[in-house]
């Protein structure tokens, strides 16, 4: 029994050796053995030359080629009571029976509104672009009929703004600013899937408004306020929920002194239009302040507050109206801007439409707009023949099927980027359009769109948009550092990740991934033989992402909610990484959880979270349907599936 216990000790004397020859015996720490195994990765890891990916636009997966269609829709509204024509209310016919009032909706802020009084009907002109309209039927005594309208009211003399964005002496006198800017935005729709639902539409702007794609457009952040904040405000600063962080960030701070892009046009003499649809602006996302003062001439803002929010009454109402409408929010906040350039034909236009309600959680396409769409630049182009028109989105993909398809990670950091010149700069010889086709497979990213739409009211305007060479914009801003280059101007040489602002878990010019399995381990562990599931390196970021997920639930304030999530060591940890020009690991894992979960994201090497997580299967449905951070839940109130959740540990 002595011999026994003698060689039983003598082994695991000998095993601690073996662990690590250069620590002497040293019985290592987990975090001690991590690291380790990362300076062993390294030294057996080579830099792997950047590039891009490339795919073909042909889906590779059966549920993209399955074109998402919107359901038929019979209108039933009726308004047998008023008309409004060129901006003037009156009663369909004169009916002593019914009295209809209206009432002014201003926007006071990005999230409140300032309420006017009641007018009658009759022959008046609403002084605001959104207005509610109540008629009360005198002998029922009831109301009737109540609704929400939109029209653009003309503002006939507009201040002399005060030019803040240019260094002293900057000669704003000699820019010209004859074309318009709209900038129209689709929400999470990546240049695949542009070009694979919007056939006809790119077609069409490539060959009437000479158009120019762009290739490799970049996403600055994982969300709509951060890439929203890089082509709107030339910033990466971004409040609200900071994966680096374990508590909310309150993004309290004003936007108002940031370089909002709208706010420069405004004090250029541009009249600046903000059509929106979305209750949280890309400023106001995440319970942040936003901007105080109304940097636009005309928002919709009013509009949606009413629409959205039960806040200032009748909310059920009115939504009820707009579906008995058969409205889209595409089609009513396309008529707007439409409306809009009408109204200001005489002006110089600035405007920014936001679409978020084609497509959200659904990777299969918005085929059915495409014809829509189509129809919209052919039946507008003259007014569009005087702009520049930068039709674009924010990001990719981000959930869904599609995160399973191989495109994946590239297509969600690969926004797509469409820039259309006026009529005037189309012609072959015109150096915008020259630059525009160089640069249209150069990396690119919304620090770049931004600093296009600088030079387009800065010194493209003050040289006619010729002699269009590289021209470092900084040199004439007064505080500001562009941080992107005009793409109206050519790009010379590559520009890395680095360069750029970007991360490289975002970064489409990137090292390629390698699978981290059995047969890297072994090269690791050269003296002896170590499964996947007992892997050091598996083992940390194993429970490092598990815990980071929990962390998600408090950071919700979600726990009492939602069950606590743990390894489900029946599935493999799918594990990917590279060695980068900068001497550094990066992760990528794919983890399935218990109860019930399959997320992704990276950590560094030093096993910590280094992205936004991502959930790739569908989110348990009913459970916290509106919380931001219902990916994170598999509701406790579930308890058939949680029993049989636990008995399967």
């Amino acid at each position: 029994m002595d011999l026994l216990l003698l060689f039983a000790t003598f082994y695991a004397f000998e095993l601690v050796i073996t662990l690590d020859t250069t620590n002497y015996g040293k019985v290592l720490s987990p975090s001690e053995e991590f690291d380790l195994a990362i300076i062993k990765l390294k030294n057996i890891s080579t830099i792997s030359l950047k590039k891009f990916e490339t795919y073909p636009v042909k889906s590779i997966n059966h549920k993209l080629k399955k074109y998402s269609h919107s359901p038929k829709c019979t209108k039933t509204f009726r308004n047998k009571f008023f008309v409004l024509n060129n901006g003037v209310l009156r009663y369909i016919t004169k009916n002593k029976r019914y009295n209809c009032n209206y009432k002014c909706s201003y926007p006071h802020d990005e999230l409140r509104l300032q309420l006017g009084d009641w007018f009658h009907i009759e022959g008046a002109k609403p002084n605001c672009d959104v207005f509610e309209v109540k008629c009360h039927d005198k002998i029922l005594n009831k109301v009737v009929f109540k609704d929400m309208f939109t029209h653009i009211v003309k503002i006939k003399n507009k201040p002399i703004e005060d030019v803040t964005l240019f260094k002293n002496k900057y000669p704003v006198k000699q820019l010209r600013n004859k074309y318009n800017v709209h900038v129209i935005v689709l929400d999470s729709t990546s240049y695949f899937n542009i070009l694979h639902d919007f056939k006809e539409t790119i077609k069409y702007l490539k060959n009437e408004y000479s158009a120019v794609p762009f290739k490799y457009n970049n996403k600055i952040g994982d969300t709509s306020k951060s890439n929203g904040y890089a082509f709107l405000l030339n910033t990466n600063k971004v409040g609200g929920h900071n994966y680096k962080s374990k508590k909310e960030n309150k993004c309290r701070e004003r936007l108002d002194n940031f370089p909002y892009i709208g706010k420069y046009y405004r004090q250029l003499n541009y009249t600046v239009l903000n059509n929106v649809d979305s209750l949280e602006t890309v400023f106001t996302e995440s319970k942040c302040t936003g901007l105080r003062n109304q940097f636009h001439h005309h928002t919709l803002a009013p509009y949606t507050i009413r629409m959205q929010t039960n806040k200032y009454g009748e909310f059920k109402t009115f939504k009820n109206h707009q579906r008995s409408k058969c409205r889209k929010n595409v089609e009513f906040q396309l008529n707007h801007l439409i409306e809009f350039m009408k109204v200001y034909e005489d002006s110089n236009q600035f405007s920014l439409t936001w679409l978020t309600k084609l497509f959200k959680n659904e990777g299969t396409g918005f085929f059915d707009y495409d014809e829509y769409f189509k129809d919209f630049f052919k039946k507008n182009k003259k007014m569009f023949d005087k702009s520049f028109l930068v039709f674009m989105s924010d990001r990719g993909r981000r959930s869904g099927a599609f995160k399973s398809v191989e495109l994946n990670d590239f297509e969600a950091s690969n926004p797509f980027l469409v820039i259309a010149p006026p009529k005037d700069l189309r012609r072959n010889n015109s150096e915008v359009l020259q630059n525009l086709k160089l640069n249209s497979d150069k990396h690119t990213s919304h620090f770049d769109t931004y600093a296009t739409l600088i030079d387009i009211v800065t010194e493209g305007s003050k040289s006619n948009y010729k002699n269009m060479k590289p021209f470092y914009l900084t040199n004439i801003m007064k505080y500001e550092k562009i941080k992107g280059i005009s793409l109206l101007r050519k790009i010379e040489g590559e520009r890395s990740c680095r360069d750029m602002g970007i991360k490289f878990e975002d970064c489409l010019y990137r090292e390629k991934l390698i699978k981290y399995n059995s047969s890297i381990i072994n090269q690791i562990n050269t003296d002896k033989n170590i499964s996947l599931l007992d892997d050091t390196i598996v083992n940390v970021l194993r429970r490092n992402f598990v815990n980071e997920l929990n962390d998600q639930l408090k950071l919700g304030g979600i726990e009492k909610h939602c069950a606590s999530m743990s390894q489900n060591f029946e599935k493999e940890l799918d594990v990917k990484y590279t060695y980068t020009d900068d001497n550094k690991i990066i992760f990528h894992l794919k983890i399935n959880v218990l109860p019930m979960g399959t997320f992704e994201a990276y950590f560094n090497e030093a096993g910590e979270l280094s992205s936004s997580i991502e959930r790739i299967d569908k989110n348990d449905k009913g459970c916290l349907s509106n919380h931001k951070y219902k990916k994170f839940c598999y509701c406790t109130k579930r308890k058939n599936g949680l029993s049989q959740w636990k008995s399967a540990i």
